[in-house]
């Protein structure tokens, strides 16, 4: 019965994870990947906080 959960869980997973595109539209996606991040603001601030395990206080 888990065995059945687990695989039917990957497939679920898989069918969400792999697409399909032509050749114009892979050519914007390698684009995308490749073009710098943009800023995001909520990301600078979270990694700017000190880690509670850094900072030497319990």
């Amino acid at each position: 019965m888990l065995e059945a959960a687990c695989e039917r869980a990957q497939s679920v997973l898989l069918d969400r994870a792999f697409f399909s595109l032509d050749a114009d539209q892979f050519e914007q996606f390698l684009a995308a990947l490749d073009a710098p991040p943009t800023p995001n603001v909520g990301l600078e601030r979270l990694m700017a906080i000190e880690a509670p395990w850094d900072t030497g206080t319990t």
